[in-house]
């Protein structure tokens, strides 16, 4: 009988640990599928340099930089010094300036669409709405160098110097890419709250709660956050999807020096290409595996935080 037990037992252990598993693996493919797109797309303009041998040589040297990289190493720069120190450098200011835009959109995506749900009409619930349809339309670049022209001619005729539009640092230099980032993620997020929130307000328990005196933002506080942790917890993961895709651009354009800085330069005609070949795959490699991760993660908490995705994942 005991022996049936214990069984039973590893029976459903191994139940339990397969779609782990098949995660497990279906997040190990994609990150290798993944990462040799991005180098077969950064090393495919020596495919065309004009005869077979160059294409033979594009396959070698994807091959020979694959397999550097499963053994951890990231290539060498133009100056055939190692390019794991400059990429990981360029990755932990691309963290700051992710970590801070995510922070502050957060925030201002919880608030900007819990006041959307709440005011049922006026000129201050039109400006918002249309705040948010007008940074949701633009592309992040528009946005970036829109706030680049506004700031600099302030400067010029005023002389009052608002913020920095260019370098690296934790001061005025993080305001322009941060706010730009932070404002494109919260105007996502204040759509998604906005719905989740009227649908709550709609509830009967908050009818119930304002019979019962409660008003304003102690209601809003006590019971309406409350219910608003799920949709929270996936509008976050889409805001994190909308700040990364336009990561790269308002890196770059803003001089932070991260991994977008890397991945792009000014060629000789004047327009955006990739910069040397080891280093923009490095950096896309490291970004690409950012990605992949984060959204794995940000799916897996989801899910535990979700009956229903429990059980349709069960299943």
């Amino acid at each position: 009988m005991a022996q049936e037990t214990r069984s039973n037992t590893s029976l459903i252990r191994a139940a339990a640990l397969g779609p782990v598993l098949s995660e497990v693996l279906l997040l190990l493919l994609t990150i290798v599928i993944s990462v040799a797109g991005v180098a077969l797309l950064i090393f495919l303009p020596r495919a065309f340099l004009g005869d077979q041998a160059s294409f033979r040589l594009y396959l070698d040297g994807v091959s020979a930089y694959l397999a550097g990289l499963a053994r951890g190493d990231l290539g060498l720069t133009a100056a055939r010094r190692p390019a794991g120190a400059l990429l990981l450098g360029a990755a932990r200011r691309s963290l700051e300036l992710l970590g801070v835009s995510f922070g502050a959109g957060l925030l201002l995506g919880l608030g900007w669409g819990a006041l959307l749900a709440t005011l049922r009409g006026g000129w201050l619930r039109l400006v918002l709405f249309g705040l948010s349809t007008l940074l949701l339309s633009l592309p992040t670049f528009a946005l970036l160098l829109l706030a680049m022209e506004a700031i600099s001619t302030l400067t010029l005729r005023t002389g009052v110097r608002l913020t920095s539009v260019y370098g690296y640092g934790f001061d005025d230099h993080l305001v322009l890419p941060a706010g730009v980032l932070a404002l494109r993620g919260a105007a996502y997020m204040s759509r998604a709250i906005q719905v989740a929130q009227e649908d709550v307000l709609r509830q009967e328990w908050i009818r119930v709660a304002r019979s019962k005196g409660l008003g304003g933002f102690t209601l809003w506080r006590r019971h309406v956050l409350p219910a608003l942790w799920l949709p929270l917890l996936g509008s976050a993961l889409g805001m994190l999807r909308v700040l990364v895709s336009g990561f790269v651009i308002v890196d770059y354009l803003s001089g932070w020096g991260g991994l977008g800085r890397q991945m792009l330069e000014i060629n000789n005609s004047g327009n955006i290409s990739t910069t040397e070949g080891e280093v923009a795959a490095g950096a896309a490699v490291l970004f690409v595996i950012f990605f992949v991760l984060t959204d794995a993660l940000g799916r897996v908490l989801l899910r535990r935080a979700d009956p229903r995705l429990r059980e349709m994942a069960a299943r």
